[in-house]
């Protein structure tokens, strides 16, 4: 572990073979330290082993970039995601859009009725194995997506719909809804805002 200030003060033939030495083993590590090195340089690589961390310092040479994840030293390509093929765990967040330009298929979320998030956002899409459906989250509830009409053969001839209506519900404002004679299920309640019909064949 070495840091230097990459100066090499005038001094006796043995102290600055020293202080050369010191110099080469700070940039062979990186300048590897539990603490940011006290003298620095724009573009500076720095390990800092508080944390695991590779680092560069910026242009301005005002602070550090990240170069790995924090902990990523040791780690598999630093602790970052590949190019290709990526695996990440836990929640990724992007702050721009996603584009896909390829020609094969995107896996969603899957499981049952009762593995749904605890704590829904709006826009959030799976594929609910006890309904046999996916669905996606609005407002207050998950409903079904997609569902057009369906048949043999890529016919699309028939519209399938759930025969028991198991959780309250209320038609989407300035929209009308189509079912066939539904069993709704006792203490159940389908509400139709004002304005809107429910037509029940």
């Amino acid at each position: 572990m070495a840091t230097h200030d990459y100066s090499l003060a005038n001094q006796s033939g043995s102290a600055c073979r020293s202080d050369l030495n010191n110099a080469l083993s700070a940039i062979a590590s990186n300048n590897s330290n539990s603490t940011d090195p006290a003298t620095t340089f724009a573009h500076q690589w720095y390990v800092d082993t508080g944390d695991s961390t590779l680092k560069i310092r910026n242009a301005a040479n005002d602070g550090y970039v990240n170069v790995s994840a924090v902990g990523g030293i040791g780690t598999a390509n630093l602790g970052l995601a590949l190019a290709a093929s990526p695996t990440f765990t836990g929640t990724a967040t992007f702050g721009g859009n996603i584009l896909m330009s390829g020609t094969g298929t995107i896996d969603i979320p899957v499981g049952t009725t009762a593995e749904r998030p605890g704590s829904p956002n709006n826009g959030m899409i799976r594929y609910n194995t006890s309904l046999s459906q996916y669905e996606g989250y609005s407002g207050s509830a998950w409903g079904a997506l997609g569902g057009g009409a369906t048949g043999g053969s890529g016919d699309q001839w028939v519209v399938e719909t759930d025969q028991t209506v198991t959780t309250d519900y209320t038609l989407t404002a300035n929209k009308h809804g189509t079912t066939v004679s539904p069993t709704i299920n006792s203490g159940v309640t389908v509400t139709v805002p004002s304005g809107a019909i429910l037509v029940i064949l």
